[in-house]
């Protein structure tokens, strides 16, 4: 059987902690772990602000932060996420911390496969990291496409990634652009990200940005929740 044609459709893009799942600290957990039993630092990611960033970034600051320069953390980042993978299983295995979906998250992505959109993943997390937190939240891995912040050395290079995949993977008889694209996030930075390139920007406040902040941000929408499956899919696709 052929692809399939689609005509119009959005390519709708979930950032992942505080989207479409809580993982309570896992990840910070299973970095600072790492950087342990590597680098001997203890709390080494204490003061380090995850909100919107990507996981290249977060393990540069904390090299800055220890003296060290961030083209050492560049070279080292194969060896240690894939530290950082294993430690993150090792820990969703052990029931460390609960990982679970948000409210109406596995509703709102059980409803799109019957839209004409093409879901997909635009996380700071690397891929490995992002997958085991999926599985860890019990969701399917919902997502024909994905840009992961292993695959990019800052989040706004992920919206042309994504892009690039979603018409690689899918028959359209013109390709997606930017402004086909709607980015659902819980941070500032999300909404940049989409303002960055044009596309649409829905912003949650199920993390731990304010919805002050958020509304400082301009989203083109603004959430509580997705707990509402029909509030939520009118604000994707509008």
């Amino acid at each position: 059987m052929g692809r399939r044609v689609m005509v119009g459709g959005r390519l709708v893009l979930f950032d992942l902690d505080g989207t479409l799942l809580r993982s309570e600290g896992l990840g910070r957990m299973a970095l600072d772990a790492v950087f342990r039993n590597r680098y001997g630092w203890s709390n080494a990611t204490r003061d380090v602000d995850f909100a919107g960033a990507i996981d290249p970034e977060i393990v540069a600051q904390v090299f800055v932060q220890h003296g060290q320069d961030a083209a050492r953390a560049r070279a080292e980042e194969r060896g240690f996420f894939a530290d950082y993978v294993a430690e993150l299983r090792r820990l969703v295995r052990a029931g460390a911390r609960p990982c679970r979906a948000l409210p109406g998250v596995p509703a709102l992505l059980a409803r799109l496969r019957h839209e004409s959109v093409v879901p997909g993943l635009l996380t700071g997390n690397v891929e490995g990291g992002a997958l085991a937190k999926l599985d860890a939240a019990g969701l399917e891995r919902f997502h024909e496409v994905g840009a992961f912040g292993d695959e990019a050395r800052t989040r706004e290079a992920l919206l042309p990634l994504a892009l690039r995949r979603a018409n690689a993977r899918r028959g359209r008889r013109r390709p997606f652009v930017a402004a086909d694209a709607v980015v659902v996030g819980d941070t500032p930075r999300d909404v940049a990200v989409a303002r960055a390139h044009g596309a649409r920007a829905i912003a949650v406040a199920t993390g731990f940005a304010s919805r002050e902040a958020l509304e400082a941000a301009g989203p083109d929408a603004l959430l509580d929740d997705l707990g509402c499956v029909e509030r939520s899919v009118e604000a994707l696709l509008s």
